[in-house]
């Protein structure tokens, strides 16, 4: 394909040399003389083999950026779960929910699915309950052996404020169905509205990766990917001048950064609540993150970056197959202006390649929201979500989130609160909102 862009493009330069000489002929020649009329039959020639050659490297172009873009997304694979949508079962399967007490079946339904999340295994719905007190039961599609073709974790939730509703997957970034059959996945959802009646619930949230599933999709949502090259030096090559400039800016104050577990937490959730607090948002409690880390069937890991011996900026990192995220990360107002940010993300990525991860999940993002733009400058890519709310006719779609106008009183009163006391009442709050 190279080789004959190269003799199309040479060929293209002698007919457009070709072109002007015999365009300057024009200035010597009478004007509706025979030479005129057979010079203008040679310049309509010419135009006409400069313009074929032109279509002809515009073709080969063309195909050449779609090999390029279709070899980056067979090497782009990251750990989401989705499925092809020509992809069907054809024979009988039924849906139906399984309790904590079966969910080793699904675990192990799992392990053939490289392309679940972590979070679809059951030891997040034990932490979810031992943490917040909200039960997780799974409607799973099974045949008429008793195979598991797919399923649907939904987590319940019940209070006063809030009302009755189900959510799949609460306080993480990645839920819904797993399936390898498109109409496998959709029979899940049309039962989960059976389900939300049965419940009498407000409404079911399916938060996923796959479109086309139902209607009332909300696609506002992206997750941010970066692909990790091999090695640090690659990464600053590819990160380029203007990245590489604000993390050493941080540099100057001399910066110190630890990796670890429990040992950290205390410097974490003090960033973490005191961050929370600035957004005017309610935090969670230090025992989900510590439930967490204690969790062996987890690979968790927290980063606190130090300036002056003080925690400014945090991390907590999740490892799954090939792909490290950070769910939740923070720095303290006063040393974003010292891009304690910019440098705890350079260490993370370092750390990432060093511990053999492909890809680096810097989480979810509102689509052109300041953490996208965020995001987006160390070179990551989104990746949609799509969130289907299953909804009684007539029903608008609940609006639990900071972005609601009627919160914004809330919000603002809420930055007002001490932090200690934030730590006592967010938790009792957070839980509510997932």
């Amino acid at each position: 394909m190279a080789h004959d862009l190269q003799e199309l493009q040479q060929q293209l330069k002698s007919e457009k040399n070709l072109k002007g000489e015999t365009s300057r002929q024009f200035k010597t020649i009478e004007k509706n003389s025979e030479a005129h009329r057979n010079l203008l039959a040679s310049m309509q020639t010419i135009s006409a083999r400069i313009n074929d050659l032109e279509q002809q490297i515009k073709n080969i172009e063309s195909a050449k950026i779609t090999s390029e873009s279709n070899s980056q997304s067979i090497q782009f694979q990251p750990p989401f779960a989705t499925v092809n949508t020509e992809s069907i079962w054809n024979t009988a399967f039924e849906c139906k929910l399984i309790e904590p007490a079966d969910f080793q079946r699904w675990d192990n339904f799992l392990t053939q699915h490289q392309q679940a999340s972590g979070y679809h295994q059951s030891i997040w719905f034990q932490l979810i309950e031992k943490t917040f007190d909200h039960t997780t039961k799974i409607l799973i599609a099974e045949d008429a052996q008793g195979n598991i073709l797919g399923g649907l974790p939904l987590t319940f939730f019940s209070s006063k404020l809030f009302g009755k509703f189900a959510i799949s997957i609460p306080y993480v970034n990645y839920g819904g169905v797993v399936s390898n059959y498109f109409n496998v996945a959709q029979d899940l959802l049309n039962t989960a509205k059976a389900i939300r009646n049965d419940n009498d619930l407000s409404h079911i949230e399916v938060r996923t990766m796959q479109a086309g599933l139902t209607e009332n999709a909300l696609d506002k949502k992206v997750s941010m990917v970066l692909a990790l090259p091999t090695s640090d030096e690659e990464l600053d090559k590819h990160l380029g001048a203007k990245v590489r400039a604000q993390y050493k800016k941080a540099e100057t104050y001399t910066p110190t950064v630890k990796f670890g577990k429990l040992e950290l937490l205390d410097d974490f959730y003090r960033v973490f609540a005191r961050n929370m607090r600035d957004l005017g948002t309610p935090v969670y409690s230090k025992k989900w993150f510590a439930n967490i880390l204690n969790a062996d069937k987890i690979k968790s890991t927290l980063i606190v970056v130090y300036m002056g011996n003080k925690p400014v900026s945090t991390g907590f990192l999740v490892g799954h197959h090939n792909m490290l995220e950070i769910p939740w990360a923070s720095t303290i107002q006063s040393a974003n202006v010292k891009n304690a940010n910019m440098w705890m993300y350079r260490q993370i990525l370092s750390y990432a390649i060093k511990e053999g991860y492909s890809y680096f999940d810097f989480g979810r993002s509102t689509l052109g929201a300041g953490t996208y733009k965020f995001k987006k400058q160390w070179g990551a890519i989104a990746y949609p979500h799509y969130w289907y709310y299953l909804l009684p006719e007539g029903e608008n779609k609940p609006e639990l989130n900071p972005d609601n106008p009627k919160y914004k009183l809330v919000i603002f009163l809420w930055k007002l609160i001490p932090i200690w006391v934030t730590k006592i009442i967010g938790p009792q709050i957070i839980k509510h909102i997932p």
